[in-house]
């Protein structure tokens, strides 16, 4: 199967050239490890849609975020029962159970860069 044609006001047809300070150079380098694209897609956000460039977050990363909020809210349900006085028994293995997560997951995030 051939690849689809490309519409002729959509192709990137027309070459722009320009020079650059080894500083600024060095910029771009750094804002497209950031948001992993090539410098034409960088510098094309940037110019024509005036957006800042979002990092891709690994999926590591967003499994870490998605546990901290599970634990967020198992801490939450915890304060509120005890607030209202009505706890299960095994809340301070729960609470320790949390506390040994969140000091696992502290670590990995601090040693991991």
């Amino acid at each position: 199967m051939a690849r689809p044609t490309v519409d002729i006001n959509e192709k990137h047809s027309r070459r722009f050239t320009f020079r650059m300070t080894p500083r600024e150079e060095e910029y771009l380098a750094q804002l497209m490890a950031y948001s992993n694209q090539s410098a034409a897609e960088v510098i094309r956000e940037l110019v024509f849609k005036g957006r800042i460039l979002q990092p891709r977050i690994p999926v590591l990363d967003q499994q870490t975020y998605g546990e901290l909020k599970r634990i967020g809210n198992n801490l939450n349900q915890i304060a509120k029962k005890l607030h209202m006085e009505r706890y299960p028994g095994n809340v301070e293995y729960t609470i320790e159970e949390l506390k040994s997560k969140l000091d696992y997951i502290i670590q990995h995030l601090l040693h991991d860069r």
